[in-house]
């Protein structure tokens, strides 16, 4: 096991990662503030409501991570 200080005052939200990504994603988030534009927020809203009206049951997890492998 390996200690990870981080001393700019931010905790992160978890202190268990499954994988260096996890963990780099977790870094990115905790670093960046963003908001979202109103272009943003209702492209965001239309998607949650295709995702909502969805008839099929969608992808697992597993396979989004696969075929975000696959595609870089």
């Amino acid at each position: 096991m390996t200690t990870i200080t981080i001393k700019i005052g931010i905790k992160p939200s978890k202190t268990i990662f499954e994988d260096w990504e996890d963990f780099l994603i977790e870094w990115v988030m905790m670093k960046e503030k963003f908001e979202l534009t109103p272009e943003h927020i209702k492209i965001l809203k239309s998607r949650e409501k295709e995702a909502d009206n969805a008839t099929d049951d969608g992808l697992t997890w597993d396979e989004v991570k696969s075929g975000i492998r696959r595609n870089v």
